[in-house]
């Protein structure tokens, strides 16, 4: 399956986990359909893929995309201290998808 889009970064944060890994995700249909480092993801790559990285970033997921059927994500600059959690206030946001939809982002 190729994704439309992947994104990757500095540091994601995995759900459950809260482990940290350097890689990103794949997201296709609105649904985010893997999460891993950057070898992992080269599966997904197709001609017409969109490849956006971000330096000096974490990447966050949040709630369940597989029950909410949206890909829920939240690139934040310069966020090595940050834990995962609640994303309360969105400070240096580059990127944002809820539910499918991107809502904010940043051209790099």
């Amino acid at each position: 399956m190729d994704a439309d889009l992947i994104i990757l970064c500095d540091d994601i944060i995995l759900p459950g986990s809260k482990k940290e890994i350097d890689g990103g995700v794949a997201v296709a249909g609105g649904q985010v359909v893997s999460i891993g480092v950057r070898g992992d993801l080269s599966g997904y790559l197709g001609i017409d893929t969109q490849v956006v990285e971000y330096h000096n970033s974490t990447l966050f997921t949040f709630g369940n995309p597989q029950e909410s059927q949206g890909a829920n994500i939240a690139v934040v600059a310069g966020n090595k201290k940050r834990k995962q959690g609640k994303i309360g206030k969105m400070v240096k946001l580059l990127f944002l998808m809820y539910q499918g939809d991107t809502v904010f982002q940043k051209e790099v």
